[in-house]
């Protein structure tokens, strides 16, 4: 049992490149939560994942079904992809913009699996159209 013991303490210096009193604990305090960007990122992925919710909620879609994955990995690919046309377009990507392109991006793949998208119950924002337009011309 030391042995094994031994083995993780050296997998866990090795993953962080971290000896003695530099190595992080689980009670050290959250540094990067201090950075402003981070905090935005942080809302803008809250906002994402609170719109997917939503998005399933009304679809009656419940939060185990399998191909729940699969979706958000495409619609994330997706998502990319607009968030780098948004820029170049100068459009200011907050937490409730990127929240409605997620969704719409979402409900374009789920949509192209043959799930029934009904008209007005994606989140709306000025953008979403014109991006749209962009991506896939």
């Amino acid at each position: 049992m030391k042995e094994i013991d031994a083995f993780l303490v050296e997998v866990e210096i090795a993953d962080y490149g971290l000896r003695g009193k530099d190595r992080l604990k689980m009670t050290d305090v959250d540094q990067w939560g201090k950075d402003p960007s981070v905090q935005i990122m942080r809302k803008v992925f809250k906002g994402m994942e609170k719109a997917q919710h939503e998005l399933l909620k009304r679809l009656d879609i419940i939060p185990y079904d399998l191909r729940i994955r699969r979706w958000r990995g495409q619609a994330l690919t997706l998502f990319e992809r607009t968030w780098d046309v948004a820029n170049r377009m100068g459009v200011t990507m907050n937490e409730y913009t990127a929240s409605a392109i997620y969704v719409h991006c979402l409900a374009k793949i789920m949509g192209s699996e043959g799930i029934n998208i009904p008209a007005g119950i994606l989140l709306e924002a000025e953008n979403v159209e014109r991006i749209f337009k962009e991506v896939f011309s």
